[in-house]
């Protein structure tokens, strides 16, 4: 992850990469998930961000899962 992207637009970048690899369109997405139409496209163009519960909805309409993995285990003090 490139240090000046924040979180939530790497991980939307992800989301987007995925869409296009599937060959899914935005619309078909907002079906898959169930939301708003017209609501990834703003996801997607940085208008709106998703929430934690709309980003796992997302991931899994595109067969995938968000993952919480360490990088630092000497945190305990």
């Amino acid at each position: 992850m490139n240090h000046s992207d924040t979180f939530p637009d790497y991980l939307i970048s992800q989301f987007s990469e995925r869409r296009n690899k599937l060959g899914l369109t935005q619309q078909s997405l907002d079906d898959r998930i169930g939301c708003a139409s017209g609501l990834v496209a703003k996801w997607e163009s940085g208008n709106r961000k998703p929430t934690l519960f709309n980003a796992h909805c997302w991931a899994e309409a595109l067969g995938c899962h968000i993952k919480l993995e360490a990088y630092n285990d000497d945190l305990r003090n």
